[in-house]
Formats: structure tokens, C-alpha cells, sequence
């Protein structure tokens, strides 16, 4: 729970800018402290600053009055670009936006140093007198900081004009994506004994009493903590098996767990259970690759749409979807089947395997491609692609089934003789990967 939390305050806008002005204002504070005992008058350079109370109060006020100004900008710029984003790929995508730190930096930044000049100029309007010396170190670093803000806007200015293109942001879905693929799925030669995990516990939980846990609410299920699941379940005895994953959406007084036991269940137990489980309003990428997945298939499918009609964004989603398909082929999922401490499978989850990751891609796609060659095309040779990558005997099953159904809808809505001959061939390409693959590939 506290990484969900932790990924809650990520996507803040204010969190990191906060972090940042707490931290500039720090500083001043420390800096000040800094100029009462070290005497700076005479240091190479130090005279140029020496420019009087009223002088350096009018300088700290100018250069905090333009920071604000300029922050104003940027947080303007910041809402104009959100809302085109979300106008043209969906509103999903706004959550990479809110997440990315680049423009949280440059906004803390500039707040932080509109605050950093105000404890300035609150402290010599306060203290200085025209006979004490100017904290020069302090003045000094506030025009540094100025600096650094002008350099942060102009950078602001570009990464946003980059950002909202329709590739980068294809391109940060994307890169995304494979960052949970590597996190959440294993290697091919790490041991995998799903089969025997799930025997036993069938084993375990045969004639076994159950009992089902209902939702005390709606929404979508946003984490799962499945450790603390499994101590729970140890510590009453229980074998507990989830009917959802994260992603799923739940309606109140719904099934969400199946408890099998051998005592009687209490209903504070069945309270400890729910607390295992995070509902939220929305959908997020912190334990769910499909997530991803569809922010992706969101894009693609508004280009398909007619009022768009952008065939090129589309392919481009189809190319970062196959990339991650292809590293996906490469890897084991996670087994269903938790062991407690003493080795006694006692969880089993709902998993997300290849096929329902292939599933969740090509399913949208081929009914939104039916008139569409050039798409439809481009499906095929995707799908030979990762034939090619691919290691397990029943991931190149699930991705040649998806090939006879996009080659069945095809002969259904293409009349045009060169079209049909152009998607047959790709089938055919497609057709003689997957046997030549199919030996040699771990069952």
C-alpha cells in the first residue's frame, strides 16, 4: 500500500515542485545564517554585489516579480498542453503527463525561487540597516537561481513542444511499458513450476470448506497486496484465492475473494481482507500491464476512428504494442500460486498471461480495421515479427490464432481483388514463420 501511495504522489503536480521551494527556502535560511560569520567584503569579485541596502531590496524585488511572472507562464503553457493531449490521443494519456518529473522540476524551480528571493528581501526589510553588510553570498545565489529559472523556461518551452507530438508520447507509453514488463514478469530461465503449484493446491484446498468475500464498494482495483494476503492466510489457517487482478472493476457487494478454511471465519478477518485490496476511481499502471496496453490501444483506435482517420499514429501504436509483445515472448509470468513461510501454497491470484496481453491488442484492433488494408497489413507482418522472437510453443499459438482471424475478417470485407491477394500474402509470410519457429521452442 505504500507504493500506491508513493505512486499517488508522483502524479501531483504539487508534490515535487513542493519538495523542491521547501528545500530553496531551506537553503536561504541556512545561507543567511551563513553571511552573519563569514566575512565575504573582501573577496576577489565580492564588490560588485556591494550595492547598498535599498539596492539590493529593489534587485531581489525585481528578480522574484519576473520568477512569479514567469511561473504564471509556465503553468498556463503546462494546462493549454494537457488539454490539447487530451483533446487529441484521449484522456488516459494525461496520467504519463502528471507523472513525468521533468516539468514538476522546472516548476520548483521557479516557485522555489520567488520563495527563496521573498526570505530574502523579508530579511534585510527587517534587519539590514544601511551600516550592516549585505548578505552577499545569499544575493549571490538568488541570481544564480534567476539564472537557472530562464534557462528552466526555455527548456520547459521545448520539452513541451516535443512532448505533445504524437510519437513521443507513443514512444514514453511505450518505453513505459517495457519498464513493468521487466519489473513485473521473469526471465525465461527462472523456474516456473505453475503445474505443480496448482497441484497443490488442489490438493490443499479439496473438500474443503469456502466462503466468499463480497466488495464493500465499487471501483477499480488498484493494488493488491498479495504478501500481506498471504500472511493473513497463514496466520488463520486459510487458503484464500482472488477473483480479480488489479485493473478489474468492482461492483459493491461483488465476489472478490474465496476463502477455504478450516474454522469458522470472522467477519474482522473478512475486514483484514478487503484492507488488501485498493479500489480507486480510475485505472493505473502500478500492477497492471494492461493498463498500458490500452493506453496505447486508445490512441491507435481514436486514429482509426473516422472523424481522425490517421492510419500512420495507428501503425506507430502497433509498432511500440509489438515491441512490447516481443519482450513479453521472452518472458515467464509470474506463477498463480503463492507459498507462505512454511512452503504451503497458500494463495491463489488471478494472473494475466500472454494470451490475454495478446488478446487485449489484437482484438480491438482487428474490429476497428476492417476497412482499413493498410493497417490490416501491417497486423500480419507485426505478428511475424514477433513469431520470430518468440520462445514458448503457446505464445506463437496465441499470436497464429489472431493471424486466421485477421485473414477470416479480411476475406469477409475486402471485395477488391489486390487487396485480398496483398493481406494473403502477409498471411502466408506469417503462415510459414510459425512452422518453421514452432520446433525448437519450449513447450
Amino acid at each position: 500500500m505504500l507504493k500506491l501511495f508513493w505512486e499517488k504522489l508522483l502524479i501531483t503536480i504539487w508534490f515535487v515542485p513542493a519538495i523542491i521551494a521547501t528545500g530553496l527556502v531551506m537553503t536561504a535560511i541556512g545561507l543567511l545564517s551563513l553571511d552573519r560569520y563569514v566575512d565575504v567584503h573582501n573577496w576577489p569579485g565580492a564588490d560588485v554585489l556591494q550595492i547598498g541596502t535599498s539596492g539590493t531590496r529593489q534587485l531581489l524585488a525585481v528578480t522574484a516579480s519576473a520568477i512569479i511572472s514567469v511561473t504564471g507562464v509556465v503553468f498556463s503553457i503546462s494546462v493549454v498542453a494537457l488539454t490539447l493531449a487530451a483533446n487529441q490521443f484521449g484522456s488516459k494519456i494525461l496520467y504519463n503527463f502528471l507523472r513525468d518529473t521533468k516539468t514538476k522540476i522546472v516548476l520548483g524551480l521557479l516557485v522555489g525561487s520567488f520563495l527563496y528571493g521573498l526570505a530574502l528581501l523579508s530579511f534585510i526589510d527587517t534587519h539590514a540597516t544601511s551600516s550592516q553588510q549585505i548578505p552577499i553570498i545569499s544575493v549571490a545565489v538568488n541570481l544564480l537561481l534567476t539564472v537557472l529559472s530562464i534557462i528552466g523556461l526555455i527548456y520547459f518551452i521545448h520539452y513541451i513542444s516535443t512532448t505533445i507530438q504524437a510519437d513521443q508520447i507513443i514512444s514514453l507509453i511505450g518505453e513505459e511499458l517495457n519498464e513493468a514488463i521487466e519489473e513485473s514478469l521473469l526471465d525465461l530461465d527462472e523456474q516456473c513450476m505453475t503445474d505443480f503449484l496448482k497441484q497443490r493446491w488442489d490438493i490443499a484446498v479439496h473438500a474443503m470448506p469456502s466462503e466468499t468475500v463480497l466488495a464493500a464498494g465499487s471501483g477499480y482495483v488498484e493494488f493488491v497486496d498479495v504478501d500481506k494476503l498471504n500472511k493473513i492466510a497463514e496466520s488463520e489457517n486459510q487458503h484464500l484465492e482472488l477473483l480479480l487482478r488489479p485493473g478489474d472493476f468492482v461492483i459493491e457487494h461483488s465476489p472478490i475473494l474465496r476463502i477455504y478454511y478450516d474454522e469458522e471465519i470472522s467477519e474482522a478477518c473478512n475486514d483484514k481482507l478487503r484492507l488488501c485490496i485498493s479500489l480507486g476511481r480510475k485505472r493505473t499502471p502500478f500492477s497492471d500491464i494492461e493498463f498500458a496496453i490500452m493506453q496505447l490501444l486508445q490512441i491507435a483506435l481514436r486514429a482509426l476512428s473516422p472523424g481522425i482517420n490517421d492510419s500512420l499514429t495507428a501503425i506507430a501504436c502497433i509498432d511500440w504494442l509489438s515491441a512490447s509483445l516481443g519482450r513479453m515472448a521472452n518472458k515467464n509470468f509470474p506463477p498463480e500460486y503463492l507459498e507462505d513461510s512454511n512452503g504451503v501454497v497458500r494463495v491463489k491470484k488471478r494472473g494475466f498471461c500472454f494470451t490475454d496481453a495478446v488478446d487485449t491488442m489484437f482484438h480491438p484492433l482487428r474490429q476497428n480495421v476492417t476497412t482499413n488494408e493498410m493497417v490490416m497489413i501491417h497486423l500480419l507482418e507485426t505478428i511475424s515479427r514477433i513469431l520470430q522472437v518468440s520462445r514458448k510453443s503457446q505464445y506463437s499459438d496465441a499470436l497464429f490464432n489472431h493471424a486466421e482471424l485477421i485473414i477470416k475478417s479480411s476475406k469477409e470485407h475486402f471485395r477488391n481483388s489486390s487487396d485480398a491477394e496483398e493481406i494473403a500474402k502477409r498471411f502466408e509470410k506469417c503462415q510459414a514463420i510459425y512452422k518453421n519457429t514452432k520446433t525448437g521452442l519450449v513447450g
